[in-house]
């Protein structure tokens, strides 16, 4: 065990470095100590459990070779003593799929990890790790505590029209037009402001009232929605369903019934479901998937490959599209296995004859690999955040007339 005193003025924290090589653990320790760390170093799996059995640190870099042990056992051990406010920092000289691998069981494991780095080390990757914990830390800090939300709160809001839709664009890969959107929940209140769907959503579900906010949110997401659908044919409007409304026989006939008040053609609507709500009750929800199907509305099944049931959902419930959740799409270009699972999810879709959407597209990089798997449709914030309806309107009428007049203009060029 080694000390190495911070290097600034001000702590930004303490810092354990848990490596077996001397040279390696003295480089991480003087730049974890430059950046503004209390630095403690240790050479060994035993040495690091005696540390984090009488001390607190707030970040941890951690070698997966550690002699006769190695950095499993000590992230289960992590998780054994509930340290799991500590940020780690995993280093190894696996190769890429050990080292995606030992961050999928940090993460089941419930351990907060700040980055996973490969020998030899860049710097620059390693200061970034470092740094990013102290910046969750000060961000964290300044964002408001979530509000106290009782169930009479959300009928209130419910009753007096607090609650409202917003509208994230879905993107067809092959053209670039703006060919749907997903109409998410939005809570706006005077005592509180913005209440985020983190926080009122698990809420309406624990007292209930999920049927009455996706009823809701259907209502404003036709009558809002119609516009798109009146400018740009084929236009879709997506609504996520809870899990009490699949088993409600009588769903399929609300549905029906603002979709005729409020003039939306039934094949401009998708309800969608998640596999874990779709086979909570299957014969229930394939008898309300099946009438909705009927009466041509669209069901696409969402965070695909999130749940255990993905196979059986897809055999036995007559969805049309396919949504692969962000957590593999995100990042798929640097990550082999993700890669393979969105290529698996793309293939499945294919035999069942369903459109592929791809969400979380935040990079370019990602979205030239998806595009090159095949996916059908993406959303994310590469193209757009959720957006009000004013600025939905916009922002898909920007995109799809620059795309139209692109078009025009490329013709020409090519007649002339």
């Amino acid at each position: 065990m080694r000390e190495m005193a911070r290097q600034t003025s001000e702590s930004i924290g303490r810092l354990l470095v848990v490596d077996d090589d001397l040279v390696q653990r003295t480089v991480i320790g003087k730049i974890g100590a430059k950046l503004g760390y209390d630095t403690i170093t240790a050479s060994s799996f035993d040495v690091a459990s005696g540390l984090l059995q009488n001390s607190t640190f707030d970040v941890m870099t951690l070698d997966l070779s550690l002699g006769e042990h190695d950095g499993i056992e000590l992230l289960r051990l992590i998780s054994d003593r509930k340290l799991h406010a500590i940020s780690i920092v995993i280093i190894s000289g696996c190769d890429e799929r050990i080292v995606n691998s030992t961050r999928r069981v940090a993460e089941a494991l419930y351990l907060s990890l700040a980055g996973s780095l490969v020998k030899p080390l860049d710097l620059d990757q390693l200061r970034e790790a470092l740094l990013a914990p102290a910046r969750r830390r000060v961000a964290a800090s300044v964002e408001k505590m979530p509000p106290l939300i009782t169930r009479e709160r959300i009928v209130q809001g419910l009753k007096t029209g607090e609650f409202s839709v917003e509208f994230q664009p879905k993107v067809e890969l092959d053209s670039g037009r703006v060919i749907g959107a997903e109409a998410l929940a939005r809570w706006r209140t005077p005592e509180f402001g913005i209440v985020s769907p983190v926080d009122f959503i698990p809420a309406a579900e624990r007292f209930g009232l999920m049927p009455d906010l996706t009823e809701t949110v259907l209502r404003f997401a036709m009558a809002q929605g119609r516009a798109f659908v009146e400018l740009y044919p084929g236009f879709t409007v997506a609504v996520n369903v809870s899990g009490s409304l699949m088993s409600d026989l009588s769903f399929p006939e609300r549905i029906e019934e603002v979709l005729q008040r409020e003039g939306v053609p039934a094949h401009c609507l998708i309800v969608e479901i998640t596999e874990t709500t779709a086979m909570a009750d299957v014969e229930r929800a394939i008898d309300v998937l099946v009438r909705l199907r009927i009466k041509n509305i669209g069901a696409a099944i969402d965070d695909f490959g999130t749940g255990y049931s993905s196979l059986a959902a897809l055999a036995r419930l007559p969805f049309n599209e396919l949504k692969i959740d962000q957590s593999f799409v995100r990042g798929c270009e640097n990550d082999q296995d993700m890669m393979k699972i969105v290529e698996a999810s793309v293939a499945l879709a294919r035999a069942f004859n369903m459109k592929v959407t791809a969400e979380g597209i935040d990079k370019r990089e990602t979205l030239i690999r998806i595009r090159q798997v095949g996916c059908d449709i993406g959303q994310g914030f590469l193209f757009a955040p959720s957006l009000n309806v004013d600025r939905a309107t916009r922002w898909i009428s920007n995109r799809n007339s620059f795309l139209e007049h692109d078009a025009i203009d490329r013709a020409a060029r090519i007649t002339r």
